[in-house]
């Protein structure tokens, strides 16, 4: 090999971005946007309030999106997920951080302006849904069909078992335990398909992974609603929880189910302007949501996994388009999920919080582990299976919010819910780290 060729396929292959560039550029873009906003207040003189909303929602997505993708690259330099990056970005510039420092004045976004994202955040879950649905192969689930129920059973059991048991001792009641028990035992379909697109060619561990977290979420989904249904009757609540459980699970799958069909026809005759197409339909969904009260990310699932099932030719193109979005789409959903972290319930409640989590993470090691031998997974499978379980975030979250709607106004549900959603961001952490190991050592 020639210098002129050694020099040449050095520069090739030296990295694009280093880490000191990544990192001046992302602090540039926070200073930016602090210059902008003091000029703004002070020598211009343009209240924020007087910015359209749309011009104003434009902005903040701008920001999220570049400054999130910075600090992904940034941390993948010390070999940590994007993800991880996405979410640490998210606290450091939205309003969590600094309540807890008691200077709110300098979040970058505030809570209102975090409210604007709500819309972009619900298409960034139904995206992400779609890609997730997409991404479980009927033929592959129905061959490891005995691999994912024994899976999602060992798991569930000894987690819910033995988080149960503990948060009793915790907390002094059966009804709380049995809600911090099932909501433990959830994991995040999220995470397992933005570490899987991270994946040139995802391996058979991967796809197992991520079609195991996707059916046991629905059926715990379904554990939850019945049990706050046990709850809400012995508190003579006078909402009735049954009608969320037909609405949110049982709505929400049937409706991903029925647009499976003429998305499927409709992309039979579609053949340009793919992303347009993503994004519509993507809209469409949220719209169709919003007005029928169903769960986005439970009919997105259902909707990617019936429409490739039933037609693969003709979606093929569209599932391309929708993962080569899906960079901006993670971008925003795990910035949100960070901007949404509560730095001050997870202070105050450190203790019950670290032992929840801690003995969560042994129970989840134990339940996989066994579960993994049994079904007869290879040696390294079997070693690491239980790290893709450890994350939580979006379901999680979701039943998380459902249980403080379903008890307003009740002491005792805001501190329950505090401490659920506290121990939800630890994983949501520590999560994605332990996952992107597990996917490096299994071949």
């Amino acid at each position: 090999m020639t210098p002129l060729t050694q020099a040449l396929t050095r520069r090739h292959l030296r990295p694009r971005f280093g880490a000191t560039f990544l990192a001046i550029a992302l602090a540039a873009l926070v200073a930016l946007v602090v210059i902008g906003r003091e000029l703004r207040g002070t020598v211009i003189g343009i209240p924020l309030s007087d910015i359209p909303a749309a011009g104003e929602t434009t902005l903040l997505l701008g920001l999220v999106i570049l400054g999130s993708w910075l600090a992904g690259r940034l941390v993948r330099k010390v070999g940590l997920p994007p993800i991880t990056g996405q979410l640490m970005f998210g606290m450091l510039v939205g309003p969590g951080l600094w309540t807890w420092l008691r200077r709110p004045d300098l979040a970058l976004i505030n809570p209102v302006q975090l409210a604007d994202l709500h819309g972009a955040e619900l298409l960034a879950v139904v995206m992400i849904g779609l890609v997730a649905g997409s991404e479980i192969d009927g033929a592959f689930v129905r061959q490891r069909i005995r691999a994912i129920v024994s899976l999602a059973i060992g798991q569930v059991f000894v987690v819910t078992i033995t988080v149960g048991i503990l948060a009793f001792f915790l907390l002094g009641s059966i009804a709380q335990a049995i809600i911090v028990a099932v909501l433990s035992a959830t994991c995040s379909s999220a995470v397992s398909v933005a570490l899987l697109r991270e994946m040139r060619h995802p391996t058979e561990f991967a796809r197992l992974l991520l079609a195991t977290t996707v059916t046991k979420d629905l059926l715990l989904v379904l554990a939850f609603s019945i049990v706050l249904f046990c709850v809400a009757a012995e508190a003579s609540s006078t909402h009735q929880p049954w009608y969320w459980i037909v609405l949110h699970l049982v709505g929400s799958v049937g409706l991903g189910v029925a647009l499976a069909f003429p998305l499927g026809i409709a992309l039979r005759r579609i053949e340009r302007r793919m992303t347009a197409v993503v994004l519509v339909a993507a809209i469409l969904i949220v719209i169709i949501c919003q007005t029928t009260a169903t769960a986005p990310l439970i009919t997105a699932l259902t909707l990617g996994y019936f429409a490739r099932s039933l037609a693969p030719a003709a979606t093929a193109s569209f599932f391309a388009t929708a993962r080569r979005l899906f960079l901006p789409v993670c971008c925003v959903f795990f910035f949100a999920a960070g901007a949404h972290i509560d730095l001050a319930s997870l202070i105050a409640n450190w203790g019950i919080v670290l032992t929840l989590c801690a003995v969560r993470l042994v129970a989840v090691w134990a339940g996989a582990t066994g579960a993994a031998r049994g079904a007869g997974l290879s040696p390294a499978a079997a070693r690491w299976a239980w790290a893709g379980f450890v994350p939580q975030a979006g379901i999680s979250l979701a039943l998380a919010a459902q249980f403080t709607a379903e008890f307003p106004n009740q002491a005792w549900a805001t501190s329950l819910a505090t401490i659920l959603i506290a121990c939800i961001t630890t994983n949501e952490l520590v999560g994605p780290v332990l996952m992107r190991l597990a996917l490096r050592r299994v071949p």
